[in-house]
């Protein structure tokens, strides 16, 4: 199935294997171009992401490819390979070791928790912020005696700042050490991991 079209902004088919054709200009020449509609949606984002209208990108790529390279090979072959290295990037931040370097780079107190509410990471100023609360409270088995509860339950918490577009949201947290309980209020949002929710949490003053 062909449907022409000459803009990227025009109604997607509703399947991503309907060939779409378009016409591009690649060296002052025009030449038309059909590729699967989920191709023509990556390169859209591509596109976007670098400020370019998609047949000036199109126009771009094949202009710059070897005269007999096959234009629609060359353009899925793009699209691939710029999905991966976003996936890669992605894979990156939501390493364990991304998150917990997202709550040390923070310079107030912050700490991260699990869909078990169990903690995830905390930075040194946590630390500082419990032993000034808790004068007996241990350096290295924080995440063994400590005990945090928010006011929100995490799955609620989290549908709701993903309703939101993730902005921060405000929260009151209880925090215990030994025989002791505290309260304060944070700033709560979603860590960018793909496979489970997390919270990254950023105490106020």
């Amino acid at each position: 199935m062909e449907r022409p079209s000459d803009t990227a902004g025009d109604r997607p088919p509703t399947r991503d294997t309907d060939l779409v054709f378009r016409v591009v200009e690649v060296d002052g020449v025009r030449r038309g171009i059909r590729l699967e509609a989920v191709y023509w949606q990556v390169l859209k984002e591509i596109a976007d992401a670098r400020q370019k209208k998609i047949g000036a990108l199109v126009g771009v790529l094949l202009a710059d490819a070897p005269q007999s390279a096959n234009a629609t090979s060359l353009l899925r072959v793009h699209c691939l390979r710029w999905a991966l290295d976003k996936l890669a990037a992605e894979r990156r931040i939501t390493d364990p070791s991304g998150i917990a370097n997202l709550v040390r780079a923070s310079p107030g107190p912050a700490f991260a928790l699990g869909p078990d509410r169990q903690l995830v990471a905390y930075n040194q100023a946590f630390l500082g912020y419990i032993q000034a609360r808790f004068p007996t409270a241990e350096t290295e088995p924080v995440n063994r005696d400590l005990r945090l509860a928010l006011d929100v339950q995490l799955s609620a918490l989290a549908a709701i700042l993903k309703e939101s577009g993730n902005r921060p949201l405000g929260v009151g947290f209880t925090v215990g050490f030994g025989g002791r309980r505290m309260r304060g209020q944070l700033n709560a949002l979603l860590a960018p991991a793909s496979d489970r929710t997390i919270i990254l949490c950023y105490v106020l003053p």
